[in-house]
């Protein structure tokens, strides 16, 4: 089944090398499946097609996000609770 997604203005472009873009994806497309909003991807044009791949974060911005969500995680789970 295919499915189409609601236009957005929303698609923005990181970084651009020679054919490669890396463009974050829209937040209805992070929702949906399931990735942290602002993840970004890579297109590259190649071979009459385009490549893709995720970019995940580094081992360090891993470790620091640990860090922060065992910190304060607690905190805005409550404030997750207040706002419904």
């Amino acid at each position: 089944m295919i499915e189409t997604l609601e236009k957005t203005d929303e698609l923005k472009t990181v970084r651009q090398e020679k054919d490669t873009w890396i463009v974050e994806l829209p937040s209805e497309v992070c929702r949906r499946e399931g990735f942290a909003e602002g993840t970004l991807v890579s297109l590259t044009f190649k071979n009459s097609g385009i490549q893709t791949s995720y970019i995940h974060p580094s081992a360090k911005a891993r470790k620091s996000a640990e860090r922060f969500i065992g910190k304060y995680g607690d905190f805005i789970k409550e404030i997750q609770d207040i706002d419904g």
